[in-house]
This record gives structure tokens, sequence and C-alpha cells, in this order.
């Protein structure tokens, strides 16, 4: 399509040194490099993203919701509909551009949106990091992103809901220890009790040997947790399991372990997330998993700050950012 720019010429568009971009009095985006005055350049490309009606609320819901299309037009191309929101912050990313660079359709632009072919799908190359890039924010009502719970034609409640009870607890136990009970004394039952939440689930650091019925557990992993926490304990790294004085006991003191005190019978906390007894090597959390676990997730799972403007601290969609389970596991 031949544009004419003469319908521009109305315009008095000054284009910044800076960033390319026209004055903020016009919605549409140019990209010239800064030529002499009066020598125009007759190879100037104009690329703009169009949509056929305002943009207003909230962007996922209203691309889920209402007929509403938005095209790429450049001078290289034929006007082109843009098939989702994925594939259109994509675009935005990749030029440097947000959601205030799309303006609405005007009587300039001389093409229908009815007869304009889709351009593919590039909503494989999406993820969350360009979601953040792209300027989109979840709009009152929404707290969350409506797209990560739309289902078929209708939102699951938590959309609209703040920071849930299971999402504060998973946020102040993730990558903490607790134990059921404890106290001085021998008891060959102690190490599963003793749980350390991994990704949302509660992990044992013991496991039995069926081999010659004992019982073992890798007590290096107190030593890592005492230092990336910032407890600055020295442990008694020759009494590790249930005494008086052992670094359990010292951790439990010092508040790096947290002792519910309680049966496990109903306990809000125990019982409130899944407990992997990981008896098993493939399962088990050794010092090598948990070394991965702290260098993959820095101990802040909760802190991506690409996750935090669409869930609060504790929603299990920020698991999905470090793979899971299996990454750490070899």
């Amino acid at each position: 399509m031949s544009i004419d720019r003469s319908k521009y010429s109305e315009y008095d568009l000054s284009v910044t040194g800076i960033s390319g971009k026209i004055d903020s009095d016009f919605d549409f985006f140019f990209t010239p490099t800064r030529l002499p005055e009066d020598e125009p350049d007759p190879t100037l490309t104009e690329t703009e993203f169009i949509s056929n009606i305002e943009l207003t609320g909230d962007y996922h819901d209203q691309f889920l919701t209402t007929d509403i299309d938005v095209a790429f037009v450049s001078q290289d191309i034929e006007p082109t509909l843009i098939p989702n929101f994925e594939t259109l912050e994509v675009m935005l990313v990749e030029r440097g551009l947000t959601y205030d660079a799309i303006r609405i359709q005007t009587n300039i632009d001389e093409f229908i949106f009815d007869d304009l072919a889709a351009m593919d799908s590039r909503a494989t190359e999406y993820n969350n990091i360009v979601r953040y890039q792209s300027g989109y924010r979840p709009a009152f009502p929404f707290v969350r992103d409506p797209a990560d719970y739309f289902n078929g034609n209708d939102y699951d409640e938590q959309v609209y809901q703040k920071q849930t009870l299971t999402e504060k607890l998973r946020d102040q136990y993730e990558g903490k220890f607790i134990t059921l009970s404890y106290y001085g004394g021998n008891d060959y039952n102690f190490w599963s009790q003793l749980k350390i939440m991994i990704y949302g689930e509660w992990r044992s650091i013991g496991y039995y040997d069926s081999n010659d019925d004992s019982y073992w557990a890798s007590w290096e992993i107190l030593d890592y947790y005492n230092i990336v926490n910032g407890l600055n304990i020295e442990l008694e790294s020759t009494l590790p399991f249930v005494q008086n004085n052992s670094m359990v006991a010292q951790l439990i003191e010092a508040g790096g372990i947290t002792n519910l005190r309680d049966n496990g019978n109903s306990s809000p906390v125990w019982n409130d997330f899944p407990h992997n007894e990981a008896t098993d090597s493939p399962q088990r959390l050794d010092t090598n998993r948990y070394e991965r676990y702290i260098n993959v997730t820095d101990n802040d799972v909760f802190s991506l700050e690409y996750m935090q403007p669409y869930e609060p601290a504790g929603s299990e969609l920020y698991y999905n950012e470090y793979g899971g389970w299996q990454q750490i596991q070899y």
C-alpha cells in the first residue's frame, strides 16, 4: 500500500533525537532518523499499530471478551491483522514499544479491518518478561492477569482476589524449615518431622535405609541454610539430631526453624501443603539439590520483578519460572 504522506502535513511533527518518537500529543509511532530541514527522505519507513476500537480498562480482558482488532501497518507489507495479544506484545517489545504506541483507526487509514488477512501467531515466543516489558498491567476490577485465569468464557474468582491465606503461608514458609515437634532425647521418627518447603511442598532431608534398617539425613543442608538465611549461628555440627544443644535446637532457638509443637492432626501449616516423603534418592532433598535450589531462586522465590504486577507473593504461578523440582533433581 502506498502511503500518501501529504495527509500528515497538517500535523507539525517533531522528531526527537533520543528515541525517534514524535511528540506525545500524537498517538501513532513514527520511525525516521533526524533529517536536514526541507529534505524529506523518500525511503522513510512508517510502522504503526492501529486498533479498530479504543483500548480501555484491562487490555487482556478486552482482547479475551470483546471484538477488538489490531492491525500492523508498514510500508513494506500490506496492513495485516495481529491474531492475539501475545503476538502483539512480542511485536511491541521487539521494537522497544509499549501499549501506548497503539492508536485508534481514523478516516486517514485506507483499509477495512474485515478485509485484512491475519499474520501467523507468535504466541510461542511470548513469556512473562515480554508481558512485563509491553507495559501491560491488570486494571480494576482485576487484581491478577485475567489471561491466566480465563476458562472458556469465564474467570476463576481468584482473578479478583488479593493474596490468599494459602499464598500467605507459602510466602512465609517457602525455603524455610519447620518441625512438627521437638524435644531433647533420641527419637527415631524425628527425621520425618523435620521438613523444608521447596516449591510449595514439604520435603524431608532424612530418609530410611532399608538395607541396614537405619535412618540418615543430609545434615550439611543445615549448614548452608544457616548461612543463606543470615542466621550466623556457630552450629555444633557434631550434634545434628535431637539433642538439646544440637544444630536443630540451635536453629529453633534462633528462629530459623519453626517448631509447630503439634501432633500433626489439625496443624494448618503442616496439613495445608503436600508432603513428599522423599525416601527414595531421586526425590530426596540432598545437599546438592538444595544448593541448586538456592542458586536458581536466590533463596527468594517470590521476588521476581516481572511477576509482581500480576501475582501476589505465594502464588503457585511463580514456580513455573523456575522449572520445578525436576530441574534441580540432577
